[in-house]
């Protein structure tokens, strides 16, 4: 019997000097996350009612409700620009436009045929409120005007 015993722990010893150290690795994980930009606009029409000729920097209605304005959802920071077509029947009414995070009360820029630069937004989820403001000249023809305006939000 001492025999096996001496046998059995030989063969214990020699499994234990066979078993295998730990081992470990590094594996490197990715993922690509896209540009992510969603922007509602919650109006597609402005109005000003009847406006007098003479009349300066005059507030779109509902402008200081928050009527227009645009919810946005980004991972990134973005860009907002805005231009108009010409007015017809004649190109002689100046539109001014602001926009931001509350309501603005006062106009930012006067909106024309070329596109400009309002404003950098950062990443993020919130409303961005427009506002719109219209000066009339006194020798303004009679009649109905209207003008499209474009707002592009981008990265």
């Amino acid at each position: 019997m001492k025999g096996l015993t001496l046998i059995a722990l030989l063969m214990l010893g020699a499994m234990v000097a066979l078993a295998y150290p730990a081992t470990s690795e590094q594996i490197t994980v990715t993922a690509e996350v896209p540009t992510y930009v969603s922007v509602v606009f919650n109006y597609n029409a402005v109005s000003f009612g009847t406006v007098q000729p003479g009349a300066i920097d005059y507030p779109a209605l509902g402008n200081s409700q928050g009527l227009y304005n645009v919810t946005v959802s980004s991972n990134v920071n973005l860009n907002v620009s805005i231009y108009r077509t010409s007015w017809t029947p004649n190109d002689v009414l100046t539109l001014k436009f602001a926009r931001g995070t509350t309501v603005p009360s006062s106009p930012q820029v006067t909106v024309t045929t070329s596109s400009q630069l309002v404003g950098t937004i950062s990443a993020g989820e919130f409303t961005d409120y427009h506002a719109y403001w219209l000066t009339v000249p006194t020798v303004t023809p009679a009649g109905s005007y209207s003008t499209t305006v474009t707002i592009t939000y981008s990265p």
